[in-house]
């Protein structure tokens, strides 16, 4: 019974916002000020989902009930008070007030209603502004309504209750892109004479932790923004998508497709164990990933792209709490993205003369496949020096390669220690190959904007043909099969070490099979 009468404040925070202030109460039990976890866990999904645009103040007012010293149930208030107000801070702007008042004693009707805080929540009446930044369309207005795709990929939002309505609350990276544009959304979405209301962005700081920053935020309709999203205004003549204001014509259709959230990858963190590198640790706050919204990891490999779905996961602990956890595997990864479904326009009838007007092409701008060469082509310079026939001989070289998957092709061309002239040409098959990032002591998490997959690691196999030729000293024409190690960074830099058995076809060296060890650096472009 006493659970039914806490939560009726909490139903009455939801359900009416029609005046410009609005109560809501956390009760207690017998002399303690320690918030229930039942009542903790009301009180913080109200404050989520409450739309902190028009708030500009937060007061809690203590109060006990009559039993015992009037002298204690006063501070006994202030206590309960200041217990509430930690919670609530958590939860709105640092630029919303949040004070505290200690009333102490009720009048003795029902003591479990006595012992409580008032939550009373002053809003800044908007009213007033509801005409200004508004365009009412005309049918024959010639400018072009632009869907902003390329915006879906800054934001994150939020689906809240403001004045009995649901609304989404934006929250926007903040790109002077975004700032300077005058971004709109339909007011009346099913009305039949369309109204343009701007949009006007607040910076303010949100988030948590270290993903709490400055941001562009603003509050819109959820059935606006469903609709249309949010869109610009641009006179004729236009570019790319576009349309009859709001009358949805052949020009535009409008679909989702997946792709890199920005927004989603400024607060998402990752972490690579030095013993488990092909596994991809990640992290994201729980207050921006949305339940109902699905995630996918894009690695770009070298010759191609993967697209993951990821499964998220909560954990225990103080410090795991507040994040989301999955993992992918990295094999052969250069990059790692997180995307979403988005909102998209796209002009089939852009593609005049090919597969009947019709095709997909996305952002109006549409996409061209050309012909590509599979694998890549690289040049090669280093330091090397290999070990033979009791003789070490060290030489500096050029090259031009050859990488296509697992497969590595290069040709050699260089002077030795003695200013004889050195060629060579050698084939790699990597069994072994995998990338990982710089590992930090103090701290392992990287932020994914900043984090680089700086080392790659390859065991490979294979045969080499070399040879030297020298007027003053043996020269040779050398076949080998070798085993090797390498150790690549993002900048080009390359170590490695080899080793295996030779045998020299022109028998200057030896006229049988000897050891052969080789190591060097070098730089790839």
């Amino acid at each position: 019974m006493f659970r039914l009468f806490a939560l009726i404040p909490f139903f009455l925070l939801i359900a009416d916002y029609s005046s410009a202030q609005d109560t809501t109460s956390v009760y207690f039990k017998t002399g303690s000020h320690k918030i229930s976890g039942f009542s903790q866990k009301v009180l913080e999904k109200v404050l989520a989902n409450l739309d902190n645009t028009d708030l500009v103040e937060i007061t809690c007012i203590g109060y006990s009930d009559s039993t015992g010293n009037s002298d204690a149930n006063q501070k006994l208030s202030e206590r309960r008070a200041k217990a509430v107000s930690k919670v609530v801070k958590g939860y709105v702007n640092s630029t919303i007030s949040v004070l505290t008042e200690s009333k102490g004693e009720l009048p003795r009707i029902v003591d479990s209603l006595s012992r409580r805080v008032d939550i009373v929540f002053f809003y800044n009446s908007s009213e007033n502004n509801s005409n200004h930044d508004t365009i009412v369309i005309q049918p024959n207005d010639p400018r072009c309504f632009f869907i902003d795709q390329h915006l879906e990929a800054y934001i994150h939002a939020k689906i809240k209750v403001n004045k009995k309505k649901k609304v989404v609350y934006l929250e926007v990276l903040n790109r002077p892109e975004f700032s300077s544009r005058k971004y709109y959304y339909v007011k009346n979405p099913s009305q039949p004479n369309s109204v343009a209301q701007r949009v006007n962005f607040k910076l303010e700081t949100t988030g948590n932790l270290w993903w709490r920053e400055k941001r562009l935020t603003a509050t819109i309709p959820k059935d606006s923004y469903d609709k249309y999203g949010l869109f610009y205004l641009e006179n004729p003549p236009c570019e790319g998508c576009k349309e009859q204001l709001f009358k949805k014509d052949t020009n535009v259709f409008s679909g989702t497709l997946i792709q890199s959230n920005y927004f989603a990858m400024s607060v998402t963190q990752l972490k690579a164990k030095l013993f488990r590198p092909n596994v991809l640790q990640i992290r994201i706050p729980k207050e921006y990933a949305e339940d109902n919204e699905s995630y996918y990891a894009i690695k770009r490999l070298r010759h191609d792209i993967e697209r993951e779905l990821l499964s998220w996961e909560s954990k225990r602990g103080k410090k795991k709490a507040d994040y989301l956890y999955t993992k992918i595997k990295i094999k052969n990864v250069e990059s790692v993205s997180i995307a979403s479904p988005q909102r998209v326009s796209y002009c089939p009838d852009r593609r005049k003369g090919s597969n009947n007007g019709t095709g997909d092409w996305v952002n109006c701008g549409g996409t061209v496949r050309g012909f590509s060469f599979p694998g890549d082509f690289f040049l090669t310079l280093g330091i090397h020096a290999f070990y033979h026939n009791d003789t070490v001989t060290a030489f500096v070289s050029a090259g031009l390669g050859y990488e296509l998957k697992q497969h590595e092709l290069v040709l050699n061309l260089g002077i030795n220690h003695r200013l004889g002239l050195y060629y060579s040409g050698y084939y790699h098959f990597n069994f072994l190959s995998f990338s990982t990032m710089t590992n930090r002591m103090l701290d392992p998490w990287q932020k994914l904007s900043n984090s680089r997959f700086t080392t790659n690691i390859k065991a490979y196999i294979g045969p080499e043909f070399r040879s030297c030729y020298n007027k003053k000293y043996r020269s040779f024409s050398e076949v080998n099969l070798h085993l090797g190690f390498s150790v690549a960074w993002n900048n080009g830099l390359n170590y490695y070490i080899q080793g295996g058995v030779a045998r020299d076809l022109s028998n200057r060296v030896n006229t049988g099979f000897y050891p052969y060890i080789q190591a060097g650096i070098g730089f790839r472009f």
